[in-house]
C-alpha cells in the first residue's frame, strides 16, 4: 500500500566507488529497493581484516538497505558506517549482546519511528529483541511506506530451542497480524536469522504460525529452503537456509516480480568464509506499487 506525502529526500543514490582491492557486481537498480538480510557472525571476530572486507563488501553491493545480525562490537559497525558516506545506521539499544543493526540509504529513506519489540519476552528471543523501524522510501518520485523487522531468532535444534522459537514467532504473528486488521501498517518485511530451516520438521514447529497463515503472510525464501541442492544455502557450514524474509499480504502483487536470492559472496572471495561470515547474505529486490 502506498501512502503519498511530500517532503525533500537530501543526498543522492549514486554508487561510491570502491575504496579496497576487489569489488562485487552491485545489486542496486533503479525503481527498485534492495532489502539484505546478513549474519556477520561475531562481528569483529577477525578484528581490522574483517572491518576492511565488510566496508568492502557494503559499498561494493550498495544495497538500499542492509539488516545486520550478530555485531560484537558495536563500536566497529560504527566504524564501517562512518566510511560509507552513503549510509546511516540504526542500531539496537535494549539488545546488548549479538546485537542488530540497519545501514540504510537516508537519500532514498526517511525513519519515521524506531522499536525495539517485546521487551517483556526475552527469554524466548534469546534477549535479542526485533529492531522494528518504520520508513518512508523515495521510489521513481512516489513515497512508499512500510515497516522493516530486523531480528535474530534462538539458535539450536534441542526442543528448548525449537520451543522458544515458536514462542516468539507466534508473539510475532499475534503482532502483525493485529496491526494489520487495524488498518495500520500493512506493508511488513521481517528479515534476518531465524536460525531454523523451513523446510526441515523443526522449522515446521518453530514458524508453525506463519506458515499456518498463508492468507497474511508469504516467506519469499520458501523456494530457496526447499531446493533440492544445497547450492544457494544461506548457511553453507550445516547446509540449511536459516536466513528468512518474510513478507505481509500488502506485498504479495509486488513479490509477483521481486527477486530473491543468496549472495554467493564465497564465489568472490575464497576467505569469506574463514574471514568474514559463515552465513551468506540474502537479496530481496522488489518494484513498490501503487495498491
Amino acid at each position: 500500500m502506498l501512502v503519498v506525502q511530500w517532503f525533500v529526500f537530501f543526498g543522492c543514490a549514486e554508487p561510491v566507488p570502491s575504496k579496497y582491492d576487489f569489488t562485487l557486481p552491485p545489486i542496486d537498480q533503479i525503481g527498485t529497493l534492495e532489502v539484505v538480510t546478513w549474519n556477520v557472525r561475531y562481528f569483529p571476530e577477525n578484528g581490522n581484516d574483517e572491518v576492511a572486507r565488510v566496508t568492502m563488501i557494503l559499498d561494493s553491493l550498495n544495497a538500499d538497505i542492509v539488516c545486520l545480525q550478530e555485531i560484537d562490537q558495536m563500536t566497529q559497525m560504527e566504524r564501517v558506517a562512518a566510511a560509507l558516506p552513503q549510509y546511516d545506521l540504526i542500531k539496537s539499544i535494549r539488545t546488548d549482546f549479538l546485537m542488530l543493526g540497519i545501514l540504510y540509504k537516508p537519500s532514498l529513506l526517511m525513519p519515521l519511528d524506531t522499536a525495539e519489540l517485546f521487551p517483556n519476552n526475552g527469554y524466548d528471543f534469546a534477549s535479542r529483541y526485533p529492531l522494528q523501524v518504520k520508513f518512508s522510501a523515495l521510489v521513481d518520485s512516489v513515497v512508499f511506506n512500510f515497516t522493516l523487522i530486523n531480528m535474530h531468532l534462538k539458535a539450536m535444534g534441542d526442543a528448548s530451542s525449537i520451543q522458544r522459537r515458536h514462542n516468539s514467532t507466534t508473539l510475532l504473528h499475534e503482532y502483525l497480524l493485529s496491526t494489520i486488521e487495524g488498518g495500520v501498517d500493512t506493508n511488513f518485511i521481517v528479515v534476518g536469522d531465524w536460525n531454523d530451516d523451513l523446510s526441515t520438521t523443526s522449522g515446521a514447529v518453530s514458524f508453525e504460525a506463519f506458515m499456518d497463515d498463508t492468507a497474511h503472510f508469504k516467506y519469499t525464501t520458501w523456494d530457496l529452503s526447499w531446493a533440492t541442492s544445497n547450492v544457494n544455502d544461506s548457511y553453507p557450514k550445516w547446509p540449511s537456509f536459516l536466513d528468512n524474509i518474510l513478507i505481509s499480504r500488502a506485498l504479495f502483487d509486488e513479490n509477483q516480480t521481486a527477486v530473491t536470492q543468496t549472495l554467493r559472496l564465497d564465489a568472490y572471495m575464497s576467505d569469506y568464509f574463514a574471514l568474514v561470515s559463515d552465513h551468506r547474505p540474502v537479496l530481496y529486490r522488489f518494484s513498490p506499487k501503487i495498491n
